[in-house]
């Protein structure tokens, strides 16, 4: 509450540090931020052009025009962060100047733009609906890829009960049990190699967003679509029939762990992507996974201890349409990500569109910007029109969840 109180207050003694037009009223201080964030992205765009002298220009306005009048309340909150910045914009303009590669300085304007954030999100505070859909993203994450995890292997126990093979059941757990070991494994490993990638942070966050979309948009399809859910029943259950008549415990944890780990790491370029996008607001995120985690610990006992049925005809389209919002927010925040690296232009849609907080932005993707909110409705179409298609060619998601409760 303090910092609300404060924030307004030295905004308002902003003006008397600065000269021009500045000084003639309030400074509105996340706009400053926001300028900045875009004239950096510009400067990377016009030194790739060739246009060193201009993209110098550029780099130095983001600093002495707008950066520095945002500078005073931000001193007295976190002094540290504008030290930091000074250097990081001195670091831009420097390199642009003695002809540094592309790569290094995306490095720097990297660091920069997420110390703009960090001090947007000073200034603006955290709110309420951030975190909100930090730990709720966190939380359905991990439960759809748990729950499609449990069903896999429900289906996997009853093939065995079917096949009268209750001995390899202990084979199963093995695999399962390597598989989430596996998946815990390539998350560390995927955090360490992209926090030493010789690539831009804004680079990496494209490039993973980029390829969540594609996995998350093939999900959703192939969720409703019913011929490809039973085209994927049968080949594992011709995997499964393979390695129960060989009679190999070895095989059967084989088939289990492949199977189960594909939930695994789709989880884990999932989470890459939306640590990215929670910034700040990352400890909520956790929280959405600790819970999670306890949903799941009450899914498997009514799946395993007390063989009770789960209510799929009903999960599997909302789950869906959670798929789909994903899918929609990651390609937001991916090319908002290009733009950042310089790889795609920005056109401002400042004070024409409504400005969101920068933790909701991020986590929405709704940036305000054409080509981030053009790709989105474009995304967005794609899906109603995919949708419209399965319904009319009566492969409805009631179906076929419905069908798979049955198996």
């Amino acid at each position: 509450m303090a910092v609300r109180v404060l924030v307004p207050l030295l905004a308002l003694l902003a003006p008397l540090a600065g000269t021009g037009a500045h000084a003639q009223g309030r400074v509105d201080v996340p706009q400053q931020l926001r300028t900045a964030h875009d004239l950096v992205a510009q400067s990377l765009r016009e030194y790739a052009a060739g246009h060193t002298d201009q993209a110098f220009r550029t780099a130095r306005s983001a600093y002495l025009d707008h950066f520095e009048y945002a500078e005073p309340p931000l001193r007295v909150l976190n002094p540290d962060l504008i030290l930091e910045m000074e250097y990081r914009f001195s670091d831009l303009r420097n390199g642009m100047r003695d002809g540094q590669s592309m790569s290094e300085l995306q490095r720097v304007a990297g660091d920069i733009n997420a110390s703009l954030r960090q001090a947007e999100g000073i200034v603006s505070g955290t709110g309420v609906l951030a975190p909100t859909l930090a730990a709720t993203a966190g939380f359905t994450i991990l439960f759809r890829e748990g729950l499609e995890a449990a069903l896999l292997l429900a289906s996997i126990f009853a093939y065995l009960d079917s096949s009268r093979n209750g001995r390899l059941r202990r084979a199963v757990w093995w695999g399962g049990a390597g598989a989430l070991l596996a998946t815990v494994m390539t998350w560390a490993l995927a955090t360490y190699v992209l926090s030493i990638a010789p690539v831009s942070r804004e680079l990496i966050s494209a490039v993973t967003s980029a390829v969540a979309v594609v996995v998350l948009f093939s999900l959703s399809f192939f969720l409703l679509q019913q011929s490809d859910r039973r085209r994927s029943v049968e080949f594992m259950r011709a995997r499964l029939g393979q390695a129960v008549q060989s009679g190999s415990a070895v095989a059967l944890g084989l088939v289990t762990f492949t199977t189960i780990y594909r939930e695994g790491f789709e989880t884990v370029l999932f989470y890459q992507a939306l640590a990215v996008a929670s910034g700040p607001v990352l400890p909520y995120m956790y929280g959405g996974i600790g819970l999670a985690a306890l949903a799941l610990a009450v899914t498997f006992v009514l799946l395993f201890r007390f063989g009770r049925r789960l209510p799929t005809a009903r999960l599997f389209p909302a789950l869906v349409g959670v798929t789909a919002l994903f899918a929609v927010a990651f390609v937001g925040n991916g090319v908002r990500a290009f733009q950042e690296a310089g790889w795609i232009g920005v056109t401002n849609l400042y004070g024409r569109v409504p400005t969101l907080d920068p933790n909701v932005s991020a986590l929405t993707g709704l940036h305000p910007t054409a080509e981030t909110l053009a790709a989105q409705g474009l995304m967005v179409l794609i899906y109603a029109a995919g949708y419209g298609y399965v319904r009319w060619a009566g492969c409805g998601g009631s179906q076929v969840a419905g069908r798979l409760e049955r198996r």
